[in-house]
Formats: C-alpha cells, structure tokens, sequence
C-alpha cells in the first residue's frame, strides 16, 4: 500500500501539457462506426464503453488517463493530498467551456450533486460513492449539502473521501466524474441532445448529430490544450459489425472492431496475416446476468447448474475464435484474485445433479420446468454465444431457452427495468484495480447491477477490503468476495476478453488502453513511421 500512495504523491506533480515533439501531417479527418445510437452524450449518463469514448472526446476532468495508461492531470494544474489520504484539493488551470464560459469548480460540485440527486438516472454513481456521504445522499438518507465535497473558490475545489482510495486520480478521469456547464444545465435539462444547445469542454465539440446515422465532432479550439489536438474532425457512423467491415475495406473507415464495435468471426481469419490487424488485451469478462428473483432463478443450484454446463473453451475456439481466454470467475486473472478456477469448466455431470436435486428442492418436474429468454444486445458475436449456451443447456439440463436479439437502447431500457431473465452482459475496467469489478454487485440497488442480487457478507468483505493497509490482506478480503459472488452465482463467466481491430496504418496516435478507452486527443494521420499506442501489453 505505501508503493500505491508514494505513486499517488509522485502523480500530483506530473501534468499532461507536453506538446508534440514531431509535425504532424495535414489529414484531418478521421472515420469510425460506433454500430448504434448513443443513449444520451451527457457524461453523467454515459454507462457503455461507446458512450464513454465518444464523452472523452467531447469532456476533460481534473485528470485524463495519457499514452503511458496512467492518470495525468488535465483540468487540474495541481492537487494537494493530506497526510492521510483522504482530503484531496484540487487547483483548476484556467479553461473553458466551448461557449467561451470559464471551468469553474462549481461545474464540478454541481454535475456531482446531480448524479447523485436520488431522482437522477445515472447507471455509474456508485462510483462517486468514495466521496464521503455519497451513498447515503444518493439513498436519500442524507441531504446533498453533506456531500463530501467544497468549492473554496472559482478554482479550487476540495474532495473529502470516506476512506483512503489509492486510485482516486484514475476514478476522476471516469466521465461520471466530468464537469457539466452549471448554468446550462440548469435551463435546459435536455441541453445534451442537441448540437444547438451542446456546451463541452473536450478536445472536440458536438457539431452534428443525425439520430441512427452519424455523429460529427470538430477540434474545440478552446481547448486548454488544443495544440495537442491534431484532428479537426471526427465522423462517427451507426452502422452493423457487417458494413463496418465493408466500409474498411474501402477506405471508409479509418477503424474497425474493439472497443467501439466487433469484427465479425470471418473477419479475423481473413485479416490475420494483414498489417493492419491489432490484438490487445483487455480487462473485461462477457458474462450471463441472471435476474436472481425471476421464477426457479431464484434457487442458487438452479443458477450455478445452468453455469457448470456451459463448455467455455469450446465457445472461445469455436465460436468466438479471438483468443479469448474461459473464464471460471469474475476478475480477470491478471489481477491475481484467481489462483486455481472456482469452478470446472464444462462439468456436465456435476450440473445435471445440482439441477436434479434444485427441482426437487422447488418441487418441479423437467417437464414443467419454465422456458427462459436470454437477451442480448444484437451483433453477430452476442447471437453465435447465444446459440451455443441455448443447445449447451439443452444437451446438458434438457431445457428450452429462448433467445432474443434485440437494440442496444433498448437492451440497456429492459436491463435497467429488469425486465428479463437472462441477459448477455460484461463488464470492463474503468480503472486497473479488482473492486472496479466486484463493487458492481455491492448494492442491489446499484444502477449496474441489475441482477436483484444483494449479499450482506459480500458487501462487508468489499467494505473491509477498503479499510486495510496491507495490499496481501486486501487481496486475500476481495478474493474472498469473489469467491461468495461464484458460489451464489448471479453472473454466470464465459470468457475474458481479447480487443481484435483493424487500424488504418496512416491513424497514429490513437491511446488504447487495457481498459477498453480509446482515446483521439492525440492521434494524427498521415506518415508511417508510427503506429498506433497501445500501452500496457503482456
């Protein structure tokens, strides 16, 4: 823990201004897919990895994760930490917003306070519940006026955390955590929705939005740092897995695949041996979200029955093909949670008796065993996954699951609604540390969750895991956690993922992180002398 909180101390020193060391070539325009219609471009709303990427080229928060894959300061010039690590006091640089209003540290508190605000709809404010009487604001316990955070002046903002967080400086890059203009999000409470009325302070703003069709950005040049934006404009596309490889393959589009879309199965036996196909890992688990008070769903044999009869290496070779890695747990195993795998994978046998003994625990025959639907959000991968657990089930438990392919907002709408019985889900780090993963199921009323299940052990062991100062022992309480969420399984693992893309070879620049954020503040077309960064592989 002293190497993590030396870290933080070095950080808070080190800013994120250095200007480019070579010209740049004269191309600017760069074209992406990002396959279906963003929910909202409102940060505080933004929940997958889509809407995350397009909110980082649109927003700035007091830090940006840079090209070594580490929080640099961006809005803040300088942060001052207590000896205890738990007030932390951030000095604004001076920037704007791209209506030419100054950033203030009132845009911080009140963008905070409003994702916060009990009646507001954002997915990811657990997040926000290090800062000291977040949960209990959120929970409507207490008033907003106890939140642990303090405007000091126009540019200097105060957070008081509950405890000492020792990526904090990585969570603040998260868009949850991004500024809005106070002043316009107070007249107008839809002010995201349109170009007309869109205030950012990214390295790009909103200049067009044609709804399931095109999103364009162009270089914000009032930027604190725009002499590091080297594009001026970005074109992104909504189009399917499909077209998107078409239009690649005519110079259409400058990427194709991970993070923003999925390269369909064919693609990556065609394009193996091309310079123009990258691999990288990344932090994330494609699991099954089960809704935990749905009928005979409700039994954890029936759930973890339905988990032992998935065969998981046969799905990543045969139908995924991308190296993927099966997954017996929740974390990836680069965290180190994971010494041996919770589970057998592919344990037919095992699955067929706790399946047996689950319907005579519910007093139910096979036959009358009830027919579930398994949602997903449509794309070629998500339905071949799908097929393979929809026949891997009925050849292991004798069972009927349906299967639904359906749009990602509305995929998004039905989860948040709970309005489904199996879903197709994942979930990516947002910074490079295990809770990131296991603090989802925390609460059950957490927006993320969405499985209805909740855990009071499980919830003690994450509290305690934040409590200690030995990082052994702290691995040791969220191993532990994992464990219990296995064993009760909401979620059922398939696979770690693996980010398969093609990039253009004139695209440089582009910052692709483990975590799944792509990052266009610093790309720049033209030459060939460099190749995109993709920092942190293994």
């Amino acid at each position: 823990m002293r190497l993590a909180l030396i870290a933080i101390y070095a950080l808070a020193i080190f800013t994120s201004c250095s200007s480019p060391k070579e010209p740049k070539h004269s191309q600017t325009i760069v074209k992406l897919n990002i396959c279906d219609e963003p929910n909202t471009l409102d940060p505080r709303k933004a929940r997958d990895l889509n809407s995350m990427s397009v909110a980082r080229m649109l927003f700035d928060g007091l830090t940006r994760i840079g090209k070594q894959e580490k929080a640099e300061l961006a809005l803040a010039s300088s942060v001052t930490i207590s000896s205890d690590v738990k007030k932390y006091t951030f000095h604004l640089r001076e920037c704007k917003w791209s209506n030419g209003d100054p950033v203030t540290a009132r845009d911080f508190v009140h963008a905070w306070k409003k994702v916060l605000d009990p009646k507001f709809p954002a997915d990811a404010a657990f997040q926000l519940y290090v800062i000291k009487n977040a949960k209990a604001v959120k929970e409507g316990k207490v008033s907003l006026d106890e939140l642990g955070v303090r405007i000091v002046n126009d540019k200097t903002l105060e957070v008081e955390l509950e405890y000492a967080v020792p990526y904090f400086l990585e969570l603040v890059a998260l868009p949850i955590f991004f500024p809005v203009h106070e002043t316009t999000d107070q007249k107008n409470s839809q002010w995201a929705d349109s170009p007309a009325t869109f205030v950012s302070n990214g390295p790009f703003q909103l200049a067009e939005w044609k709804h399931h069709d095109v999103i364009t950005v162009k270089k914000n040049p009032l930027y604190w740092d725009a002499a590091s934006v080297q594009l001026t404009v970005i074109e992104l596309t909504m189009v399917s897995d499909d077209a998107e490889l078409k239009m690649y393959e005519k110079k259409e589009l400058d990427w194709a695949g991970s993070p923003l879309s999925t390269l369909p199965v064919e693609a990556i036996h065609a394009f193996k041996n091309d310079k123009s196909f990258k691999t990288k890992e990344l932090l994330g688990t494609y699991f099954i979200r089960v809704n935990t008070e749905h009928g005979p769903l409700q039994h954890p044999s029936i759930r973890k029955a339905l988990a032992l009869a998935i065969n998981r290496q046969a799905i990543v070779d045969h139908v995924t093909q991308g190296n993927q890695i099966p997954a017996c747990g929740l974390v990836p195993l680069s965290f180190g949670l994971q010494q041996a795998p919770y589970f057998q994978d592919g344990a037919v046998e095992e699955a067929k008796k706790l399946f047996t003994q689950a319907l005579s625990d519910l007093h139910m025959t096979r036959e009358k065993f009830p027919q579930f639907t398994l949602i997903y959000s449509s794309n070629e991968r998500n339905h071949l996954i799908a097929q393979a657990l929809e026949q891997q089930w009925f050849q292991a438990l004798g069972i009927r699951v349906k299967l639904e392919g359906i749009e990602r907002s509305v995929y998004f709408d039905r989860m948040s609604k709970l309005d489904y019985q199996l879903a197709s889900s994942s979930w990516v780090a947002d910074f490079n540390d295990p809770i990131n993963f296991l603090e989802v199921f925390k609460y059950k009323r957490s927006g993320s969750n969405n499985t209805q299940w909740e855990n009071a052990r499980y919830a003690e062991l994450l509290s305690q895991s934040s409590m200690v100062i030995h990082a052994n022992e702290r691995l040791n309480l969220l191993k532990m956690s994992e464990q219990l969420l296995i064993e009760e399984m909401p979620i059922l693992p398939i696979f770690y993922y693996t980010m398969l893309y093609l990039q253009d070879p004139q695209l440089h620049d582009v910052v692709l992180s483990s975590m799944g954020s792509v990052d266009f503040k610093w790309a720049y077309k033209g030459g060939n002398h460099s190749q995109v960064i993709v920092q942190g592989e293994k």
